[in-house]
């Protein structure tokens, strides 16, 4: 499937509408941080939440099983598989499995279970859009560099850029010491101004850019642009060294792929103080069209979408810790770019490493277990307001679970018919009259997107 050169987001195929797509994003980012705070400890097969499992749960879990992401095929001959990830959070300091915090207990295991997965689908390289740990702590950057380099060790190139929890208090030189061997020494060209850098590998160029938006006091190379605001930016030296890339690339006759935190089409990416604004993002990406690049990878919003506008895609990664834990795969050819979204298998991880904890041998199964119970949490809340019998709880709380399964699975598009003949479907609505699930919820299934499922891009692109 090839991408359409509509200014949309792909996810929901519709033009952007004032601040709705910026709320339904923020939403769908609380819901997953909601749900993480949500799950309980207890052994796999207990119940979680407030204990309450929906009679119709064979029903739902049937759906669930049917939109789990399909086994990925190998990468042709001549491809290159390049595995994304972003927003990591690694944090040891909440690491401690309880299950308290829901995924975050988990953390480190799940950016283990990452660069195994990625290993096993047949990555060669490792994009890290940033974000990657909580609070730009030393002591959580000495733990990543160490897994990163064990992942190395294994047989996986890493490269890494800088998000806006990834530094302050540590500055941007005690960023690039850390990730020396993941980037910053391999480097062809670094930015005197940034930490942004480009790498070349046979026939491609990698830029990978540091958009900031850390706190102003830990910009600290000797030629970079002070600031006096956290706000995200690419300053004027910054576009001066991308196109000198560029250019490089372009005389080598050689493709790019770039890579940011921060999001460049969206258009929220051009409100100052929204939390996604980036300044210059417009000049990103005019350099990127005249340079015939066709995608942009970010992070930042912590889910998965994709925005297109005049020949120029982006395509963000989601959150590590929100349902389902997966990241996204690349394979490149001479003339294609095709995405595939991917679910960390952590079951398949547990098994192979020796893991003894029940939940992590059964992952899946508990984070569907607890989106679940979170889905009949809300309902159940909503309908303090709005009554309805518990049997209508029961299948309102059953329909929410099936869309929100789909959504993150990227397989709502093809279940819209059957989720809008659903029996909870009613009772769903009914309970959040005067909330914003409401809208949000039927915003998602009336514009989503096959494109989640994957698509293909052509290199050589027009704008």
């Amino acid at each position: 499937m090839s991408l359409p050169v509509n200014k949309n987001n792909a996810y929901w195929n519709k033009p952007h509408r004032d601040y709705s797509m910026l709320i339904m994003l923020a939403l769908t980012a609380l819901l997953g941080v909601a749900m993480l705070l949500y799950m309980k400890p207890g052994p796999f097969g207990s119940r979680v939440g407030d204990g309450t499992v929906s009679e119709t749960a064979q029903r739902t879990d049937s759906l669930a099983e049917e939109t789990d992401t399909p086994a990925i095929a190998p990468p042709q001959a001549g491809e290159l598989r390049i595995a994304v990830g972003s927003d990591l959070h690694l944090d040891q300091d909440h690491a401690d499995r309880s299950g308290e915090l829901g995924a975050v207990s988990y953390n480190l295991d799940l950016v283990d279970a990452l660069l195994w997965d990625a290993r096993q689908k047949g990555a060669e390289v490792l994009l890290l859009t940033g974000d990657l740990v909580n609070g730009g702590r030393a002591y959580r950057h000495e733990v990543l560099a160490e897994k990163l380099r064990q992942a190395e060790e294994d047989g996986i190139t890493v490269y890494v850029l800088p998000g806006n929890h990834d530094l302050a208090p540590i500055g941007q030189t005690e960023f690039a010491a850390f990730y020396a061997d993941f980037g910053f020494d391999e480097a062809f060209s670094r930015d005197r101004t940034s930490l942004s850098y480009s790498i070349l590998r046979d026939d491609l160029m990698i830029l990978m850019l540091d958009t900031a938006g850390y706190r102003a006091g830990a910009i600290d190379l000797p030629e970079a642009q002070q600031r006096d605001n956290n706000e995200a930016f690419l300053s004027e030296g910054t576009l001066r060294w991308i196109e000198s890339q560029l250019k490089e690339a372009q005389s080598r006759r050689i493709h790019v792929l770039c890579a940011g935190h921060y999001n460049m089409l969206s258009d929220y990416s051009h409100i100052p103080g929204s939390g996604f604004y980036l300044e210059n993002a417009d000049r990103l990406a005019q350099l990127l069209r005249e340079y015939s690049v066709p995608l942009y990878l970010s992070g930042h919003m912590h889910v998965q979408a994709i925005y297109q506008e005049d020949g120029l895609t982006e395509l963000l990664t989601e959150y590590l810790l929100n349902y389902p834990s997966g990241y996204s795969v690349l394979d490149l050819s001479e003339e294609t770019i095709r995405f595939t979204p991917v679910r960390i298998n952590v079951d398949a991880w547990a098994a192979e490493t020796g893991q003894t904890d029940p939940v992590l041998l059964h992952f899946t199964s508990w984070q569907k277990e607890t989106l679940r119970a979170y889905c009949r949490a809300t309902v159940a809340s909503m309908a303090e307001r709005n009554a309805l019998r518990e049997d209508e709880v029961e299948k309102a709380a059953d329909f929410f679970y099936a869309v929100m399964v789909a959504y993150w699975d990227g397989t709502l598009a093809e279940k819209r018919d059957m989720l809008e003949t659903m029996p909870g479907r009613q009772a769903f609505f009914h309970s959040a009259d005067g909330y914003s699930y409401g809208w949000w919820l039927q915003d998602m299934i009336d514009f989503a997107s096959p494109l989640m499922q994957g698509f293909t891009l052509n290199w050589k692109t027009s704008p």
